[in-house]
This record gives C-alpha cells, structure tokens and sequence, in this order.
C-alpha cells in the first residue's frame, strides 16, 4: 500500500464511519476513479476483518493469584501513612536545599574575594611580586657585576681553588 499518511488517514475515517456525507461521498467517488487509493482500502478492510475475527485469548489466572495480591495490597501503607512519609521527606530534602543553597553562597562569596585579591583590590601590596624602578635595577645590575669583576664575588657553578671556608676567611 503506497498511500500518502493523509490519504491513510482518509481511508481509516472513512472505514470508522467518521466521514461527513459529503465527504464520504467523495470518498466513495475516488474509490472507484483511483486504483491506489482503492488497493489501500482493500489492504484496509482485510486486516480489519482479520483483527475483528480474531478471539481474545482466554488465560487463567494460576491458583492462589488472587489472594496473593491481595495479601500484598494489605501490605502496603495506607494513604495516611504515605502523607506522614511525604512531609517528612519534604522536611528533610528542605533542610539540605537549605545548605546546598548556604554552601554555595559560601562558595560564589569565597570565589569572588579570591578573584579580587588576585586582581589587587585589597591594596597595591603583593608579596609575591618585587617592584622596582627600572633604574634601581640597572644600579644592582651594575654593582654585581663590579663585584663579580673585581673577584670579591664567583658567580655560582665557577670553579675555584679554595673551599667556600677559605673564601670566607680572607
């Protein structure tokens, strides 16, 4: 059956009874002009009868079925009891929304003070920073280097004669 899904649903109205008389006079007339559309109202109208011929099965229940639902609806709590156990799960998940909710304000207030410390707003003072101007540091530059030339400072990793002791001494 090649029917288009409006055209499907067309043929089930029209099978169900649910067409107007006009529509189902238009139907009707399109059923005898169109070969298709008249194929997919057999194909329909078979697997309708097969459906409709078909008999429910007949299943019995085991034995002591019955009862043993029974017994276990008897066993489960009453509407009352669910309620009690409704409000207090309503309390309890209360109380830990209430801390989630404390936690993460405590979180996002941390967060924001960190961000502010790192971005210098508590001052200008940073102590894992050294500033200098660039003068001052050309000055140091240049009195290491008058050291390390006139021999009253090695520079680290040169080899030398005399222990660290002996330098010291002299």
């Amino acid at each position: 059956m090649n029917l288009s899904a409006t055209d499907e649903r067309l043929l089930h109205r029209f099978l169900d009874g649910e067409l107007t008389e006009p529509e189902a006079a238009a139907c009707r007339a399109r059923l005898e002009a169109d070969a298709a559309f008249h194929q997919g109202w057999l194909a329909l109208e078979g697997l309708r009868r097969v459906v409709g011929a078909a008999k429910p099965a007949s299943v019995a229940a085991p034995a002591g079925f019955t009862a043993s639902v029974l017994a276990a609806a008897r066993r489960l709590p009453s509407r009352e009891q669910l309620r009690e156990l409704e409000v207090e799960r309503v309390a309890v998940g209360q109380g830990v929304m209430t801390l989630c909710r404390r936690l993460l304000i405590a979180a996002a207030v941390l967060f924001c003070l960190g961000l502010a410390w790192q971005s210098g707003l508590f001052g200008d003072r940073r102590d894992d920073m050294l500033q200098a101007a660039p003068g001052d540091v050309q000055r140091e530059m240049d009195r290491l280097d008058s050291l390390i030339q006139n021999g009253a400072v090695r520079p680290e990793g040169a080899s030398g004669s005399g222990s660290r002791g002996e330098r010291q001494g002299k």
